[in-house]
């Protein structure tokens, strides 16, 4: 099939995954397989503790799996966990975006939510109301994405730019960690377990198109191959629990009350945004209108301006090939390294004729996802 379709949620944001608490007593009935097994969680937050994989902590390894069209979902009881003046057993279920299949890009909002709600209902995991279900439900562990285009290069210096403006620290939880391999190409800062998410909440950016090519393969055959989605990459943070969206909440103006599934379904676009505003903004300095590789070749050096303009002329007037032009400009040049480097820098050049790279559009591409992000 071909892809024809761009993702259309472009800008928006939504939450794309959550962990779901709820009280045991508020369900009619449950699966009873799902007695078997225990997840380990924070006696006192009620946060489920994971392992260095990020999966659940369990007491036996054989965690209660169910699926959803292969797309696996986790759900474990958890015991005694303190709840005021009280505690309570609480069932807990791993929702993402992938169970909603086709609807991925759409992130999870109230109608998709439902169409999860419905095939617990269905394969007899759970028995509660719908309208109960999204009132004693408390979400945690929330991502909020936003996905965004921009071409390869483009996103690379947009990278760059984010490294450029890093408040500096030495401490784990703060500055930032970069990736740069075939599987995929990002950035993140702070760390998922982080206990200091009031002030360094984790937030990192990576390419869903290499992300879906390489992790998410079958997923993405089975369901979205429909889309383009080869300069698509994400940029997402985590609300971590109850206490840290307590925090957003009167720092942000969220409105919230109850803190439960219902008012987070209801949150608009631009209070999530807000979210990942204020995640962003926690991470950089503020923010200077300066790329280094767009904007150093609007304003090329004398010496690289002859290069370019011989280069040009070579292939453009002369009809010569690349390698013919390499041989020449390189001939009269003895040292290795600065043969090596040049060439490096000839090739370059040659790609952004072939392409007619415009520096300045690409330069206002990546200065305008700074601008949508909310760095300021």
């Amino acid at each position: 099939m071909s892809k024809i379709v761009k993702n259309e949620y472009l800008g928006i944001p939504k939450v794309d995954s959550l962990k779901v608490r709820i009280p045991l007593k508020a369900l009619t009935n449950y699966h009873k397989s799902l007695d078997k097994t225990y997840i380990k969680v924070c006696p006192v937050s009620g946060d489920i503790e994971l392992d260095s994989d990020g999966e659940p902590k369990v007491n036996k390894e054989d965690l209660t799996c169910f699926w959803i069209d292969n797309v696996p979902l986790k759900l474990g009881i958890a015991k005694n966990v303190v709840c005021g003046n009280t505690r309570k057993d609480y069932l807990y279920i791993l929702i993402n975006s992938k169970h909603t299949l086709s609807n991925y890009f759409k992130g999870i909002d109230k109608e998709n939510l439902y169409s999860i709600y419905k095939a617990l209902i269905d394969m007899e995991l759970i028995s509660i109301d719908w309208d109960i279900f999204l009132e004693v439900s408390i979400p945690t562990d929330i991502d909020i994405k936003i996905d965004y285009e921009l071409k390869l290069d483009e996103y690379k210096e947009m990278l760059e730019g984010c490294k450029g403006m890093t408040k500096a620290s030495t401490d784990r939880d703060k500055g930032y960690t970069s990736f740069k391999k075939k599987r995929n190409l990002g950035i993140s800062w702070s760390v998922r377990k982080t206990d200091k998410y009031l002030t360094n909440p984790y937030l990192k950016i990576y390419h869903k198109g290499l992300e879906m090519q390489f992790n998410s393969n079958t997923f993405y055959e089975s369901h979205l191959s429909h889309y383009d989605i080869k300069d698509c990459f994400r940029i997402e943070t985590t609300i971590k629990n109850k206490t840290h969206l307590i925090s957003l909440n009167k720092a942000l103006k969220l409105d919230l009350i109850k803190f439960n599934m219902s008012e987070l379904m209801e949150l608009d676009s631009d209070k999530l945004k807000s979210i990942v505003r204020s995640s962003v903004n926690c991470h950089l300095y503020p923010r200077k209108k300066s790329l280094t590789m767009f904007k150093n070749k609007q304003r090329m050096t004398p010496s690289d301006s002859v290069m370019f303009s011989s280069l040009l002329a070579f292939i453009e007037d002369c009809k010569w090939t690349y390698m013919q032009v390499e041989k020449v400009m390189l001939s009269r040049i003895e040292n290795e390294s600065s043969k090596s480097l040049t060439k490096k820098k000839l090739k370059g050049f040659y790609q952004d004729i072939i392409e007619d790279k415009n520096y300045t559009v690409k330069a206002k591409n990546v200065e305008n996802f700074y601008d949508k992000i909310g760095w300021f």
